[in-house]
């Protein structure tokens, strides 16, 4: 592995130090492996995100280039008895999966109010891989289908995944305050909105 990584260019260690010789080591005495100088896809994709969000309309690009970095749930491929820091403090899993469908939502908005539905589908799919339980991702998602032609699937998907939705096997709950307010103004489940298609 240390071999794969290489050596960094700008401080002329190798990218994983020998544990003995770790900054942490020389912080803590503590021998314990530390990758240094390398930028993963989560810094990438804080990195593009925020020039996206700080280019305004001109970054949308940035933001769709972001979400092409996401493939699931992040951080969902952990080994057993591994990676114990990601649960504690900041559970940088939790905060990953926040800020992709954050970023799919201005992506969504976006190519929706622009008529780019296949950019639209896409982006509300990374959301829902990433966090399949998050009602603002579903909730764009069900949009696109609506704005596709497919009410009676954008119904099934309303009924299904957040009228009657049991993720734990308990009877439903009730919507949350910012899901049922999207609801309503979509005038989404309603027997006027059924009876009108």
């Amino acid at each position: 592995m240390r071999n794969w990584l290489a050596t960094s260019p700008c401080t002329g260690r190798p990218h994983l130090p020998a544990a003995n010789v770790s900054r942490v080591y020389e912080q803590t005495h503590v021998t314990a492996y530390q990758v240094e100088d390398v930028l993963v896809d989560w810094d990438l994709f804080r990195r593009l995100r925020a020039r996206g969000q700080a280019r305004g309309a001109e970054g949308i690009g940035d933001l769709e280039t972001a979400l092409q970095l996401v493939t699931g749930q992040p951080f969902d491929h952990l080994r057993e008895r591994g990676w114990s820091w990601l649960l504690d403090g900041e559970r940088l899993h939790e905060t990953a999966a926040c800020a992709v469908v954050d970023t799919a939502h201005i992506v969504v908005v976006d190519t929706l109010a622009n008529g780019d539905l296949a950019r639209a589908r896409s982006a509300a799919e990374t959301a829902c891989r990433a966090a399949p339980y998050d009602d603002v991702a579903r909730l764009d998602l069900i949009k696109v289908t609506e704005s596709e032609g497919h009410d009676d699937v954008a119904e099934h998907m309303l009924g299904a995944d957040i009228f009657n939705r049991a993720d734990d096997h308990l009877p439903p709950i009730d919507l949350p305050g910012r899901t049922h307010q999207v609801v309503k103004n979509q005038n989404w489940g309603t027997p006027r909105r059924s009876s009108n298609r």
